[in-house]
């Protein structure tokens, strides 16, 4: 399998949980946000969308942007798997 199928691969396996797939729907639309504003609106709680910004994070889908004691994320426009063009289609969930 060549390095673009495994990247792609990787992503569809990050994008498989809902919960991921709602924090990068809420910040592509709404921009940068804290984790208190994530879990306010989501409706998860702090431990677990702290995990899965963690994971969104470390795998590219988000920046990270530390101002003072809060860390704000937001959605990344290059995110590592453009060429399968998974965010060409608006995510409806």
């Amino acid at each position: 399998m060549n390095r673009n199928k495994k990247t792609c691969a990787g992503c569809f396996q990050t994008l498989a949980d809902e919960t991921r797939v709602r924090i990068i729907k809420f910040l592509k639309e709404r921009g940068a946000k804290n984790v208190s504003a994530i879990t306010r609106v989501l409706h998860v709680s702090q431990p677990t969308v702290s995990h899965h910004l963690r994971i969104l994070s470390q795998k590219g889908f988000l920046a990270r942007n530390q101002q003072g004691k809060e860390v704000f994320y937001s959605f990344r426009k290059d995110y590592p798997c453009r060429g399968c063009g998974v965010f060409a289609i608006p995510i409806r969930i």
